[in-house]
């Protein structure tokens, strides 16, 4: 479970370094913290129906999510060997669910996208909050107690 939940944070982390763009160094004001805060929330909404989304595709395919786990960690990890013990079956069980994935992946991509604009946020404001935040502790802090409110 511990894997499929780190295929759907990479959902949410997408969201997060849409740009590559230079950090901004001016600080973030209380109402500008708001509407991040406002938006990781709805983004962590997001996340959670695309996890429960993805998990009722494999379940709906017949392959075992555990299984699924095993190989799609396999997958990511380039690991041939493992990979190799899946049957014809599950190959074709394997291939159809990420091709599903892929194609939900774009539009949850694009609710966490809408879900910063609405917060009165560019993406590209949002991603360099977001890098600021990595290294800010007071930043974090501030995050935290709106995040609470």
């Amino acid at each position: 479970m511990k894997r499929f939940v780190k295929l759907s944070k990479n959902i949410f982390l997408a969201i997060l370094f849409v740009t590559t763009g230079a950090v901004a160094q001016e600080k973030v004001n209380d109402a500008e913290l708001s509407n991040f805060a406002n938006a990781v929330m709805s983004i962590q909404a997001i996340n959670q129906e695309a996890q429960t989304t993805m998990m009722e595709v494999v379940d709906k395919s017949g392959f075992e999510l555990e299984r699924f786990e095993q190989m799609y960690q396999a997958k990511m990890q380039e690991d041939t060997q493992t990979l190799e013990t899946l049957t014809a079956e599950e190959t074709k069980k394997f291939e159809s669910i990420l091709e599903r994935f892929e194609a939900m992946q774009a539009v949850f991509q694009k609710q966490m996208e809408d879900a910063v604009e609405k917060q009165n946020i560019s993406l590209e404001r949002f991603d360099a909050i977001a890098q600021l935040m990595e290294n800010d502790a007071e930043l974090q802090a501030r995050l935290q107690e709106k995040m609470q409110q």
